[in-house]
């Protein structure tokens, strides 16, 4: 004989298997549109990985907020914890501010698409510009091969600050 308790744990699990799949759905989704917009874009497959993790990183989030409410765990006691970890992260990204600016401005670059891994650029920097071919764009910084062979690793942030030249268009 069944009783309450089971047909709720029984409602439950349905409610979590039903997450599950719709977090798996949605990963799939975006798996596919943003290759379509980085073929479309000609991107690498590398630098979609980033865009990949970022969304990733949000439906977890989602997934664990909706099963945490579907089993019905106490929410007040959840985000004490949750506001905690995110005061430790706030002020660890505060004191580091120039992550976050790198992180958004590698979201910039990747959707507006100034330039492209193969280019070739100059930041104008006065008297002291840099000059090469983009290697990689990276979620921090743009890896750029110099005339003398050196790779430099320059921020995103001020590469969006400076005015950047394309030299040469691949």
């Amino acid at each position: 004989m069944k009783t309450i308790f089971d047909t709720e744990i029984s409602i439950n699990i349905v409610a979590t298997v039903i997450a599950f799949i719709i977090y798996a759905v949605l990963q799939i989704a975006t798996a596919k549109s943003l290759k379509r917009y980085g073929q479309e874009l000609r991107f690498p497959d590398q630098r979609l990985l980033y865009i990949k993790k970022f969304f990733k990183v949000f439906y977890v989030t989602t997934l664990l907020t909706s099963i945490v409410l579907i089993w019905g765990i106490d929410l007040q006691a959840a985000l004490v914890i949750l506001s905690s970890l995110f005061a430790v992260v706030g002020v660890g990204l505060f004191a580091n501010w120039s992550i976050l600016s790198n992180i958004t401005a590698s979201f910039i670059i990747f959707f507006t698409a100034p330039y492209k891994i193969g280019d070739t650029i100059r930041i104008v920097e006065g008297e002291n510009g840099t000059e090469g071919r983009i290697e990689d764009i990276k979620m921090f910084y743009l890896k750029i091969r110099n005339s003398n062979g050196q790779i430099i690793s320059y921020p995103n942030n001020l590469v969006m600050q400076k005015p950047t030249i394309i030299v040469a268009s691949e």
